[in-house]
């Protein structure tokens, strides 16, 4: 199974990129870690695949959960945007804000890429496609298959290992 992770879009304000929508038509599905901004965004990579998003600080007048939890291929992912909660930084509330911790926690806001383990746990933020704080438009494509695990950055330099 294939999953497009991104987060931070930023929309109507800035359009999508052509990477983000060809990697959303090779998904299962997406998933969305907030910060959407608009239900045209929302559309777009809905006409796409099947979308999962959260609630992001920015995401004023949409109906979004604050958190999520997505079962696929045999594992457990935990949707957030990560401005919420107790932590010192943002991948800290990330991670607190699942218990029991899924397989995988993913989150947004910082617009800055992670990929990390914490214990059997992964966290992962996959940038922003849009305004990157870390100076690369990014978002990850996760492959999962009776359990198991792999992740791939995409982005507007082209793919390559997470």
């Amino acid at each position: 199974m294939r999953i497009l992770v991104t987060a931070d879009t930023h929309g109507p304000r800035h359009l999508l990129p052509l990477w983000l929508l060809e990697a959303a038509t090779a998904a299962d599905f997406v998933l969305h870690a907030g910060d959407v901004c608009d239900r045209d965004t929302l559309g777009q990579l809905a006409a796409l695949a099947p979308v999962y998003a959260v609630q992001g600080n920015r995401d004023l007048g949409l109906s979004l959960p604050e958190r999520l939890t997505v079962g696929a291929a045999g594992i457990s992912i935990g949707l957030v945007h990560g401005h919420l909660g107790p932590g010192g930084d943002t991948p800290e509330r990330a991670w607190r804000s699942f218990q029991p911790q899924p397989d995988v926690v993913v989150f947004g806001h910082s617009h800055r890429h992670l990929l990390e383990r914490r214990g059997a746990c992964w966290l992962a933020n996959p940038g922003s496609p849009t305004s990157p704080k870390d100076g690369r438009p990014s978002a990850l494509v996760l492959e999962a298959s009776d359990g198991r695990i792999a992740w791939r950055r995409i982005g507007a330099q082209g793919g390559g290992d997470a």
